[in-house]
Order: C-alpha cells, then sequence, then structure tokens
C-alpha cells in the first residue's frame, strides 16, 4: 500500500498526517456525508485518469467541480464558480469539495513521485454531515464568502472544518502556519530551497494566487 511504502517508512509525521486525512475523507464531513466525499474524490481521480469513478447520485454541478478542480483548475474563475451555483451547488458544498479535491491532490502527488501508486480511496463512514453553519464570512470581492482580508490561509473559512484540515496535511507536508513566518526554518532543506522548489511546481501548475 502505498502509505507503506518504505520511501515513507523513514517519515512516521508524514504517515500519520496522510492516515488522519484519509480517515477524514472517509468521514462524514460539514455539508457532504463520508460517500458523498469519497465520491468527490473518485471524480476528482477519474479526471486525471487514475481510476473508474465510484457510482453515485452527487450532483451534477459537483462532479463538474470535482473534475476541473482536480485536472485544470487554471481553467476556473468567477463566471465558472456562478455557473455551477446556478446549477445548485451552495457556496458551502463549493468550498467543503474544494478542501477534498486539494488535500486529495497533496497525498496523491507525494505518493507518486515516490513511486507507490495511490492510495485506494477509503470506504465512506456512516453518518450524517453536521451542517455547523460558519459565522463571520460575507461574500465580498472573493469568489466563496470568506471572512474580512483575503489571506489564502482564510480561503477554506466558509467550512471552518476544512481550514483546519488543510492546516493539519500543510504542516506535515510543508510547514505549519506558524513555521511560515520564520525565514530561517530548515526541515532538510533551508527555507530558500523549500520556497525556489515551490515556486517551480506552481509555475508548472498554472498557479494564480
Amino acid at each position: 500500500m502505498p502509505f507503506d511504502h518504505h520511501e515513507l517508512a523513514a517519515l512516521p509525521d508524514i504517515v500519520a498526517a496522510l492516515r488522519r486525512e484519509w480517515e477524514r475523507l472517509a468521514a462524514p464531513g460539514t455539508w457532504w456525508s463520508g460517500a458523498e466525499r469519497v465520491a468527490i474524490a473518485a471524480e476528482a481521480r477519474l479526471a486525471r485518469g487514475v481510476e473508474a469513478a465510484t457510482p453515485t447520485d452527487l450532483p451534477l454541478g459537483a462532479r463538474e467541480a470535482a473534475r476541473v478542480l482536480s485536472s485544470a483548475p487554471h481553467s476556473t474563475g468567477p463566471g465558472w464558480v456562478r455557473s455551477l451555483l446556478d446549477a445548485g451547488l451552495d457556496h458551502e458544498r463549493y468550498v467543503e469539495l474544494i478542501g477534498v479535491v486539494a488535500r486529495l491532490a497533496a497525498v496523491d502527488r507525494l505518493t507518486t513521485a515516490l513511486g507507490a501508486g495511490h492510495e485506494p480511496l477509503p470506504e465512506p463512514r456512516p453518518g450524517e454531515p453536521s451542517r455547523i453553519p460558519a459565522e463571520g464570512t460575507r461574500l465580498g470581492r472573493a469568489w466563496v464568502p470568506m471572512p474580512q482580508g483575503r489571506s489564502i490561509v482564510v480561503a477554506l473559512d466558509h467550512v471552518p472544518a476544512e481550514t483546519e484540515a488543510m492546516k493539519d496535511l500543510h504542516g506535515s507536508l510543508y510547514l505549519t502556519i506558524e513555521e511560515m513566518a520564520d525565514p530561517l526554518i530548515a526541515k532538510g532543506l533551508g527555507r530558500p530551497q523549500m520556497e525556489l522548489i515551490a515556486s517551480r511546481v506552481s509555475l508548472l501548475n498554472q498557479c494564480f494566487y
């Protein structure tokens, strides 16, 4: 199994983070059920030609969002987001979907870079989404409701659980939010080396942030 790959054996903290992510993926979220979250991940992988999608009753807007965000995120824009909303996908479910697809991409890129392939998607866990609404977010110039300020760190705050999940995986695979303020930090690579690689990857992925 990719999470047991020998290249990860010396990185127990990263393996633990990957397993936590798989547990989150399988569990009911804030607005999507566990089965729906796993189906979103399957649609995202299908768009990258990884595996067949699990049969699902996901709304067409959710299926399109998962596929586009996974395979062609550079093609998104405010008009595209509005088209999803017009198709019935509300902001809450869209933001949670972004979190699921983005973290899946990070996990899949890591395991494939190690030559380990893709970890099988988890079996969904039963239960209902919490449906706890966010507080203090509003729609402004950003494409989704956010707190005041437009930092990428709060981009998923309309579904707070997705922000916390992002921080958990981000801290293990890169740097914690607190560590990002330290220009001298080193984790195998020095900070300038990390940022050089990050910039190159962002360019190749056509990241427009």
